[in-house]
């Protein structure tokens, strides 16, 4: 099997923590229902709410076929908020430190998530192992972003937040912790959902936010992950919407959101209702992906689980291959996307100069109409005299658009040239290791 942490993984493994972490013992085997089949992992570490604690949390590490742990691909995982007798949970409930995130402040459960993360280390290391991953969710998913940019940040763990809970998390952190933050984008991945946790007043731009529309639960997600990615059509099918879609999963969300969202617009037809969750598409996300696009992107998923599928992690040369693929992916995409947009501003610009145009012939026109006992140059002064002439109407708005396409025509040249410089490193990147490009050509071509 392959000992890969993948979003998947921490996501079910999260869900697993209330249902079973007051009883499984250390040591014990943890299962967990993974789209590609039943994984088997062994909890290294755990933390069970008590009268006097509130974190729920475990370590867990899959299972290598010789049926030891792998120390080398250890995650660590933490609960939503304790809910404490609101709902019948085990323990101290843990609203105080949530209302410490919702004003901006860091969550107090934080100090405890912290000793946590440190006495798994402590454990992990003894077995000349690492923590590859940490996880959060809800109340757990706003306090990622310190996790993060503190510990992430020495230990070189990527972070993932689920549905994160608490006020503009950023500025819980030094400016030192900001600072790595913006300039290491891919160690911090949040995915959030249009549940009542955007209430807390959490911030919506910092590293790679996954917004999910149209769901409305506070989750996990876990039932929509195919590994690393979101699997759009079963997204679409329960009709919510999530970046990186194409135009047809957007229209069958937004037909599938409409049928069972009647209520919300009872005199709108169901037809109607999809059309205007199409256009709130557009306006979130801006934009359809494409079909190679998509295509690509779960190509290069399953590159990784082959890669992985020997088991162990990955080599230098392989995480450095993956992430020039990736990185060419999104560079030709970025390209399509930028050129898809220059279009469209070039036929305003384009549709501005015809229109002009005709404006003018129609202005001539009634003005011979109207003034047709008058010569030519008459009608033409007439003009002048309330400046309405050919220059001003006509030849300068023309040389304003004609410029702007100029501009706009440079710009994209410019743009295609920064790929096509991107993609050639990325070539180079990934030339330096022919067998590894010869070993797993297939895997992409197919």
């Amino acid at each position: 099997m392959s000992n890969e942490i993948t979003t998947e993984v921490l996501a079910k493994a999260i869900n697993k923590i209330k249902k079973s972490v007051q009883n499984i013992a250390v040591g014990s085997p943890v299962f967990l229902e993974l789209q590609n089949g039943k994984s088997e992992y062994k909890l290294i570490h755990k933390s069970a709410s008590n009268d006097n604690n509130q974190l729920n949390a475990m370590a867990i590490a899959p299972v290598k076929a010789d049926g030891k742990p792998d120390y080398d691909n250890v995650a660590v995982v933490y609960d939503g908020t304790n809910m404490g007798s609101l709902k019948g949970e085990v323990g101290k409930d843990g609203f105080l430190t949530a209302g410490q995130a919702y004003v901006g402040g860091l969550s107090g459960e934080y100090a405890a998530a912290e000793k946590f993360l440190a006495q798994t280390q402590a454990r992990v290391a003894q077995n000349n192992g690492m923590i590859t991953d940490v996880a959060g969710f809800s109340q757990a998913g706003g306090y990622m972003m310190k996790m993060a940019a503190e510990h992430g940040q020495v230990n070189g763990f990527k972070t993932t937040s689920f549905d994160d809970w608490g006020r503009n998390q950023f500025n819980t952190l030094t400016p030192n912790q900001q600072a790595w933050l913006l300039a290491n984008p891919s160690m911090l991945a949040r995915y959030q959902n249009d549940s009542f946790a955007d209430n807390s007043g959490r911030d919506h731009s910092y590293r790679h936010v996954g917004a999910i529309s149209g769901i409305g639960d506070h989750n996990t997600l876990s039932k929509y992950f195919d590994g690393d990615l979101l699997n759009l059509n079963r997204l679409a099918d329960d009709g919510i919407f999530a970046p990186n879609m194409t135009k047809a999963q957007v229209e069958k969300a937004a037909k599938n959101w409409s049928k069972t969202h009647e209520d919300w617009y009872p005199f709108v037809s169901v037809s109607q209702r999809a059309k205007n969750r199409v256009e709130i598409y557009l306006e979130t996300y801006g934009i359809y992906t494409t079909e190679k696009f998509s295509k690509q992107l779960i190509k290069l998923n399953q590159l990784k689980r082959v890669l992985f599928s020997s088991g162990g992690g990955l080599s230098t040369n392989e995480k450095i291959y993956l992430d020039s693929e990736a990185a060419l992916i999104i560079a030709e995409e970025a390209k399509n996307e930028f050129k898809q947009a220059t279009e469209n501003i070039l036929n305003v610009y384009r549709q501005g100069l015809q229109e002009i145009q005709e404006i003018w012939q129609r202005n001539v026109y009634q003005a011979r109409q109207r003034g047709s006992m008058l010569t030519d140059w008459e009608i033409r002064d007439t003009q002048q005299m309330v400046n309405c002439n050919q220059q001003t109407i006509l030849d300068e708005t023309c040389q304003y658009y004609e410029k702007k396409i100029s501009k706009v025509t440079r710009i994209e040249t410019d743009f295609s040239l920064l790929i096509s410089e991107i993609k050639t490193k990325i070539a180079e990147v990934v030339q330096r290791d022919r067998d590894l490009a010869g070993q797993i050509k297939g895997v992409l071509s197919s």
